[in-house]
């Protein structure tokens, strides 16, 4: 289990030499390097000692110490974590928790996170190594007064985190080395137990590649748990079997919560590409094939969000709205896209562009939208009114529909505008034909058919889907509610959200409606 852990190097303390002669401790050194061959202790310091006399517990010391600089492997930038493994009242304190810091630090006063869950306490008072202190770092045993919590909350298993990175979950990859004693090979499906420093839950092992993985085998697996972990990358799992009787094997965490397409081939490839050792290397890595989202990568590898921006810019690597992107990727892309914008410009002249759905193709692509707002934001593309557009580019606008949409325009400008036929009235044109002249709008960006007899002019549409967006920061919206803060006829009103459910920014439930878009949605082609 310690090799499992990650142990790779350790030191003997052979005690009470003091009540045997020199013999008795050479035989005991003997069977102490046949014990210990073929592990991680083997070679390993035998140091003599006596708790009785305190011969030898000085070089014993030393030896600790020494070993504790060298071994020393807390990330740069990383968060506090504490895994706690007692919690219990002090009359006069309140609650108290213990537990090893397992990365980063903190210090009286700050407040933190118990568990995932949305529970912020403060640091009142700190321990550490059994002395009051004013903060305690990784690696030091550490004892902490919280003010907040209520001793029925805490519970040996939870973790005391930054706020900003604690999340938990269910189903997370892992890197699994089955020990060669098992006794029989591992099924897909496979009841387990899992331990995760002090926290335990059952668990379903989940092949990702093969049917069966033998004992002394090694692979990436997916683990389905009953309750969800406070698990980071890098962090060492140990698996025993359903009936608690033998140890199943061990490994590192590699992905947090594991996306429910689990074997495609893309997904393979992002497994292979991650070192839970090197952030940097695995970031680099991870943006040659995809955005990252910078937040979701502090969060899973436990690191400040700072840190994340320091792998960035120390790797080349580019940062726009939350996605980390490699320099080849964008230049990839950014040549897709200009070819295809090239051809459209070239095939319809008089047209505005491409919106980002035509550019994405089938399906989100969240390369192309990440590549398109970076293009747009340092000029490369023009974006208006929902197309996208080389900014050398401008729609030859045929002069009958720049004439139609002069006559329009001021009659359009408005929250509610007139529908077909009372524009056709006014302008003593029958409907039928004004309806038809007036489908050439959209083509050109000029305006927003609804429905076949209302159009928009796309500002206004934007100024009714931000209304919507206000209204669902609050909570699910009636038609009622829109109307009344839009300003806007009932009838009206139903059209736009007709039209806002049928472009993806709003979804109706029931006599409710919720933002599920973004705006530029509603003025989309």
């Amino acid at each position: 289990i310690l090799k499992l852990l990650g142990l790779t190097a350790g030191v003997v303390a052979l005690n009470k030499v003091d009540r045997v002669d020199a013999a008795r401790r050479a035989e005991v050194q003997r069977d102490i390097r046949a014990l210990t061959t073929d592990s991680f202790l083997q070679g390993s310091a035998i140091l003599e000692v006596s708790c009785a006399t305190n011969d030898g517990i000085a070089p014993l010391r030393q030896h600790l110490a020494s070993a504790t600089v060298a071994e020393s492997v807390d990330r740069p930038g990383a968060a506090f974590r504490l895994a706690i493994d007692r919690a219990f009242n002090v009359r006069g304190s309140g609650v108290v928790v213990t537990g090893t810091v397992v990365s980063g630090s903190v210090a009286v006063g700050e407040r933190l996170a118990l568990g995932a869950s949305d529970r912020i306490v403060r640091v009142r008072g700190l321990h550490v190594q059994d002395a009051e202190a004013n903060s305690a770092q990784s690696g030091d045993r550490a004892a902490i007064n919280l003010a907040g919590a209520n001793i029925d909350e805490v519970a040996r298993g939870q973790w005391l985190l930054h706020p900003q990175t604690a999340v938990a979950s269910p189903r997370f990859a892992a890197a699994l080395t089955v020990v060669e004693d098992f006794p029989r090979p591992l099924k897909h499906n496979a009841p387990v137990h899992v331990y995760h420093a002090t926290s335990h839950s059952q668990a379903r092992l989940l092949l990702i590649d093969g049917t069966a993985l033998t004992p002394g085998g090694h692979a990436i697996v997916d683990l389905a748990t009953q309750r969800p972990l406070a698990a980071k990358v890098g962090d060492r799992i140990v698996l025993r079997d359903h009936d608690l009787e033998r140890t199943v094997g061990g490994g590192r965490i590699l992905e947090v919560d594991a996306p429910a397409r689990r074997r495609t081939a893309t997904r393979r490839g992002q497994l292979a590409s991650i070192r839970p050792d090197d952030p940097k290397a695995t970031l680099t890595a991870l943006a040659r094939r995809q955005p990252v989202s910078a937040t979701t990568f502090a969060t899973h590898w436990n690191l400040a969000t700072e840190a994340v921006e320091a792998l960035a810019a120390a790797t080349g690597l580019r940062l726009t709205d939350d996605h980390v992107l490699h320099p080849d990727l964008i230049d990839e892309t950014t040549q897709a896209i200009r070819r295809e914008l090239e051809d459209h410009h070239r095939q319809h002249p008089h047209s505005a562009g491409l919106t980002s759905r035509q550019l994405q193709g089938n399906g989100a692509d969240a390369t192309r939208l990440a590549v398109l707002a970076l293009l747009a934001s340092d000029g490369t593309l023009r974006h208006d009114k929902g197309h996208y557009a080389l900014a050398s580019h401008h729609a030859a606008i045929p002069d009958d529909v720049l004439r139609l949409f002069a006559t329009l325009e001021t009659m359009l400008d408005t929250v509610q505008p007139p529908s077909v036929g009372d524009i056709g009235k006014r302008l003593r044109q029958p409907a039928a034909k004004l309806e038809r002249e007036m489908r050439a709008l959209p083509a050109f960006g000029l305006a927003v058919r609804v429905r076949d007899n209302r159009y928009y002019l796309p500002q206004r549409l934007l100024e009714l889907a931000a209304v919507a967006a206000h209204l669902a920061a609050r909570g699910a919206f009636t038609v009622r509610q829109f109307r009344d803060a839009s300003g806007v006829g009932r009838n009206v009103v139903i059209d736009v959200l007709e039209h806002f459910d049928a472009k993806g920014f709003t979804r109706r439930h029931g006599d409710t409606r919720q933002v599920v878009g973004e705006p530029d949605l509603v003025i989309a082609s």
